[in-house]
């Protein structure tokens, strides 16, 4: 295993909500620069610093933000005395933690798992996008990812070059259905009119990138700046005006009648698309502005990266978007449910509740669902055995899933307000914990 040069600076170097490393550089400046989602300094000696917070998604200097909830579980940090370098880790890990990326929830079970036992296995998974594997070396949860969009570029480059689709399943018998579909939908390639060639060239602009690299494969966003220049300069060429993406979005746009096409997250995209009024326009608009989204751009890492794919091809083919056979909104429906029964489980431990009870309960109340796997989960994992570390860590855990905000968007459980809605009609609450401690320190401080 290659060894990695970053090493954990001093715990007194170090204020509750941070972390920081030694990056194995010198550095000649003293003063402090903000470098991406980082602080760069260096000691008396030179030896360049890196500093993060470990409070997901708090960018430099949004500190001052921070609600009593996290105040108070960074208070309870800092009753803890000196950590070793083990906690350390797993409480990067639980900051790094991304509810949207694809190892969701297998890497939840790998933190309470580490939590449990107090130390987080090495090579861990690559979880998410906030600070990685700072210090420690990573694996991915996705194997086979690459192969699979390599496959997927191969059948569509072979499919326009006019290659039969008996010749491809022979050759990839594992995705056999995924060609059936894709020649069914798209028909033959002969037939191909001028806007449909355009809009499968513009898709394998990203399909293209995604085969030969991935953000679901582990690497350091910091010491790797060439793989940083790199993935700047794909986005600009795929996504930024003035790129080969861009120019191809103006060209269909010309060629079909349609409005300037932008990509989904931008408002002008909702604008042109209410302007549209033909039926068969507007679902071709809402094609071609999928296309022009990528996956978060080139966020392949999402957990619906292949399904995007496979969505982008029916809309060429079809001129739907929308996959009848697919049911609309399953990831969004497992994603909230798994969220949800581990926030719930969370909650329960920290109050100290036993498990059996708890699920009694439940078994009185209708949710829609049964949480009953992500408990049972929890409870394995962390164990009988409570002491402050643990509970504090469980207490960063129940934070970052209950939050996560991503960029200021709201990642974890909050955003399924639905399920939250629900529960409390039921009389259940995943906040019992957080509320009952703060209600406490206000009491003691007053």
């Amino acid at each position: 295993m290659k060894k990695k040069k970053e090493r954990l600076v001093p715990y007194d170097m170090v204020s509750p909500g941070f972390e920081a490393i030694y990056t194995g550089k010198k550095s000649s400046s003293k003063g402090e620069r903000v470098e991406i989602i980082t602080t760069v300094t260096a000691d008396e000696a030179g030896n360049q610093i890196r500093k993060w917070s470990v409070v997901s998604w708090t960018f430099p200097g949004q500190e001052k933000d921070w609600d009593e909830e996290v105040k108070y579980i960074n208070n309870m940090q800092s009753k803890l005395g000196e950590l070793d370098d083990s906690i350390r880790r797993i409480r990067a890990h639980i900051a790094s933690l991304v509810p949207c990326d694809s190892g969701f929830p297998v890497t939840v079970d790998e933190l309470l798992h580490a939590i449990g036992r107090g130390k987080l296995d090495e090579p861990s998974f690559r979880n998410g996008c906030w600070c990685s594997g700072m210090w420690w070396e990573q694996k991915t949860s996705q194997p086979s990812h690459i192969e699979s969009m390599r496959i997927i570029h191969t059948v569509l480059t072979g499919y326009l070059a006019g290659k039969s689709r008996e010749g491809f399943i022979k050759e990839f018998p594992g995705a056999a259905r995924f060609i059936n579909r894709t020649y069914e939908w798209l028909g033959p390639a002969s037939e191909l009119t001028e806007v449909r060639k355009l809009m499968m060239e513009r898709m394998l602009l990203t399909i293209e990138c995604f085969s030969k690299t991935s953000d679901t494969v582990p690497y350091s966003q910091f010491d790797d700046t060439s793989k940083l220049q790199e993935g700047e300069m794909l986005v600009k060429e795929i996504f930024e005006e003035g790129g080969q993406g861009a120019n191809l979005d103006m060209e269909i746009s010309e060629k079909a009648g349609l409005p300037r096409i932008y990509p989904k997250w931008k408002p002008e995209y909702l604008e042109n698309l209410e302007g549209v009024k033909d039926s068969r326009k507007k679902e071709l608009y809402k094609t071609c502005c999928a296309i022009a989204s990528g996956v978060y751009t080139l966020s392949d890492c999402h957990h619906s990266t292949f399904r995007y794919v496979e969505s982008w091809i029916h809309g060429i083919g079809t001129g739907k978007l929308d996959i009848p056979t697919r049911k609309v909104g399953s990831e969004r429906e497992r994603l909230g449910r798994l969220l949800f029964g581990y926030v719930l489980g969370l909650d329960k431990w920290l109050l100290g509740l036993p498990m059996q009870f708890v699920l009694l309960d439940l078994g009185h109340i209708d949710l829609g669902f049964d949480p009953k796997d992500e408990i049972l989960r929890v409870y394995a994992y962390l164990g009988e055995e409570r002491t402050p570390v643990k509970e504090w860590l469980a207490a960063c855990l129940w934070y970052n899933l209950t939050y996560c905000p991503i960029a200021g968007n709201p990642g974890g459980l909050v955003r399924h307000k639905n399920l939250l809605e629900c529960a409390k009609e039921m009389g259940v609450s995943v906040r019992e914990w957080i509320e009952s401690v703060l209600e406490n320190n206000s009491a003691n401080n007053n």
